[in-house]
Order: structure tokens, then C-alpha cells, then sequence
């Protein structure tokens, strides 16, 4: 186990981060199909991610959000009836090697537990079902065997570590939480909003109980607030991207939001954007948001170039109103 490290605070003035996030999405943590011998703690290119977080501090990046579960793909060991029974042996491994990938480099990590296809319909790839974990949340029974043996040993295991930062307890939970069609059915897919509630609040009583962290949730948008509002969230968290902005316009001033906490503008994109990074910065630091984490790092979708546009972050950065 990680030594006993002082908790994190929250720092009094603009925090820059980036997401990650994932290495290879959903393998980085335990075992699974792709990588039978274990995510980061067995893998030949672990000189590739030093040189990754080297980069980061050089850019005086504060936090890195980073996804754990992601869709169920790795790191747990299921029953024959799809009850969680544990974590694989890979797991702590792999964690440990994040958590001093972080402490080296001076960085704090945002962990993602879960991310939104984790309740997708479920579906099969090299015989490893991929999501279709809904009913671990909707059915109460089943939501404890979670938390008990998945996110208890996680939380444990990490819970004094000054290399973390936040825990993220889902990423984007609006895409799949709905209430009941009109024939009194869920919709495929699709988790009621009391149910998700009572999840996240459930995550978040485990958090504060069992670690020194900050427990937030990162929302696809303001639209999202409804759903984890009076949660005990220590910051929320609010995604902003081009398409969201009539619903979500990132012009608008935190404080007409009327939240209780902090709000963290947890993804930006660094490309295919009308506002180049500089300007999102900018207007989300003036917007009074606490920070900011730019999207992303090694994902290769069609919003990610952190590192074509890290010369120009780095150099907003070194605003001396800025914190160091």
C-alpha cells in the first residue's frame, strides 16, 4: 500500500490540468483480453508515459484526469450471473504505477471511476462483454456488491495518497440516465435518474468516509447539475464543447449557476474548436470557473492536440496570477 501522504487541498486559484485519458481506453488498469499480464505495471511502453508526464510538468500542468473502469473491460472479476466479485491482482500494480508517475513529477491525478458506456446495452469483443453494467447501479443488492468489493478496495488502497487529486465518480452520466418511457419501461440502456442519484450519493459517502480526497462528477454540461445537485460534491464539473454551447454556453458566468461549491470546467477541446485554447482559458477564468482541463493528451479522437497546442498553454501559464 502507498504510504500515508498529507491530502490533497484545494488550491485557492486556477488550476490547469489535462485529461489523459487512458492509455489504451479501458486497459490500463488490471488485466483483460489485450493485455493478459496487466495494465500499466506489465507494459513494454511505460517510458512512453514518463516522458509523457515529464512533458506535463514541464507545461506546469497540475492535474490529470484519468479514466480507471471505463466500460467494465478490465480489472474485475465477474461471478457467472455478472455479479462483481473483486478486483484482479493486477489492479493495485497498476495503480501504484500511476500514483508514482504523479508523485515524480509533481502532478495530481483525477481519477474517473466509471465511465458512462459502462451502461451502455452490453455487447462481446474477444469475449468480453463491454458494458450492459446498468443493473449494478439500478438494483440496490447489486450496487453494494459493487461498492463493497470494486470501489471499497480502490478507495482503501489509495485513500491517503497526496497524488490524487479528486475522484471523479462518473464521466458524463447525463448520456445514459432517463426516466421511464410511457409505458412505465426504462428506455434500453438507460438508468433512472433517481437510481443514478442514489449511486453517485453512494460513491460520494464512500469517498469522504474512506479518503482525504474530493469526490465531483464530470457532466457533459450545465444540463447535468439537476442530477448530482445536493450530493455532497465537493467542486462540480462541467464539459464544455462547441455543439453544447446553446445549452451549456461557456459565456456564462459561474455565479448565475447559484451552486453551492466550485465549478470545474473538466474538458476543453484543443482542436476542431471555434475558440483556439488561449481564449477558452481565458473565458473560463474570467466566467469564474476553478480551473480548467484541456481534452486530451492521448486520446486520438477528432477534439484531442494538447501537445500541438501546449506551447501556447504553457505560455498563458506562466501568468503570474496564475498559481505555480
Amino acid at each position: 500500500m502507498p504510504p500515508d501522504e498529507s491530502g490533497a487541498q484545494m488550491e485557492d486559484r486556477f488550476v490547469l490540468g489535462v485529461n489523459l485519458p487512458w492509455r489504451r481506453y479501458g486497459c490500463d488498469f488490471g488485466a483483460n483480453a489485450w493485455e493478459p499480464g496487466g495494465g500499466l505495471a506489465g507494459v513494454a511502453d511505460r517510458d512512453a508515459l514518463e516522458d509523457v508526464f515529464t512533458r506535463l510538468a514541464a507545461n506546469r500542468i497540475r492535474w490529470v484526469r484519468w479514466f480507471l473502469f471505463c466500460d467494465g473491460r478490465a480489472g474485475i472479476m465477474w461471478g457467472p450471473d455478472g455479479t462483481p466479485m473483486g478486483l484482479d491482482e493486477h489492479v493495485f500494480p497498476d495503480l501504484d504505477v500511476a500514483l508514482g508517475l504523479a508523485r515524480r513529477h509533481g502532478l495530481r491525478l483525477v481519477f474517473a471511476l466509471f465511465d458512462f458506456h459502462w451502461f451502455r446495452a452490453a455487447r462481446r469483443h474477444k469475449n468480453v462483454q463491454l458494458g450492459g453494467r446498468a443493473d449494478l447501479v439500478a438494483d440496490p443488492v447489486a450496487r453494494e456488491h459493487l461498492l463493497d468489493r470494486v470501489v471499497d478496495p480502490i478507495l482503501e488502497w489509495t485513500g491517503r495518497s497526496g497524488a490524487i487529486g479528486a475522484w471523479d465518480v462518473i464521466n458524463e452520466p447525463e448520456w445514459v440516465t432517463g426516466d421511464r418511457d410511457a409505458r412505465g419501461w426504462r428506455r434500453r440502456s438507460r438508468i433512472a435518474a433517481d437510481d443514478m442519484r442514489a449511486f453517485i450519493g453512494a460513491v460520494v459517502e464512500r469517498i469522504h468516509s474512506r479518503t482525504v480526497h474530493q469526490a465531483t462528477v464530470g457532466l457533459a454540461g450545465a444540463r447535468g447539475l439537476p442530477l448530482v445537485r445536493g450530493l455532497g460534491l465537493d467542486f462540480y464539473q462541467i464539459h464544455w464543447y462547441d455543439a453544447h454551447d446553446a445549452e451549456s454556453p461557456l459565456d456564462r458566468p459561474v455565479a448565475a449557476l447559484e451552486l453551492d461549491r466550485p465549478v470545474l470546467l473538466g474538458e476543453f477541446p484543443t482542436r476542431r474548436s471555434s475558440r483556439d485554447a488561449v481564449s477558452i482559458l481565458n473565458k473560463a477564468r474570467a466566467m469564474g470557473y476553478m480551473g480548467a482541463l484541456a481534452w486530451s493528451v492521448l486520446s486520438s479522437d477528432a477534439f484531442s492536440d494538447y501537445f500541438g497546442r501546449s506551447a501556447e498553454i504553457a505560455a498563458w501559464r506562466r501568468d503570474p496570477g496564475l498559481i505555480a
